[in-house]
């Protein structure tokens, strides 16, 4: 992985705008600004098919990792009850708790996978594009 696409990815690992870095991406935490307010650049480009596809991999990925986790650690006598209320429950809980991250990361994977589509400059005048 070029050194560019390592700072788009962790950039929105933390919830920034993958392409300047700046904070500020999302009004709420089911909600992303169309634009950053920084740099200019599309922030809806990241479907929100794609991003809830993304949303909810992580959510099964980390279901599996956690009953995974319990069965082996607990075996021969896994707590069979806790298993069966406790994921649901974190089924429901993980799509919201990793909400914001799979739309950053999305718009990542598209601004990793489309370069071409940055603006020629940004729209405030502030800021550089990647190198």
């Amino acid at each position: 992985m070029s050194s560019r696409r390592g700072r788009i990815f962790f950039r929105a690992l933390r919830l920034r705008c993958p392409h300047c870095g700046e904070r500020g991406v999302f009004r709420h935490w089911f909600a992303m600004h169309d634009h950053c307010t920084h740099c200019g650049i599309s922030l809806a480009s990241g479907n929100s098919v794609g991003a809830n596809l993304l949303n909810l991999l992580l959510a099964e990925l980390i279901l599996v990792a956690v009953l995974t986790g319990l069965v082996v650690l607990t075996w021969p006598e896994p707590p069979w009850d806790l298993l069966q209320f406790g994921a649901p429950v974190l089924m429901v809980i993980a799509p919201l708790a990793f909400f914001p991250l799979s739309r950053a990361l999305f718009v990542a994977i598209d601004l990793a996978m489309h370069p071409q589509a940055l603006p020629d400059r940004p729209a405030h005048g502030i800021g550089s594009q990647l190198t």
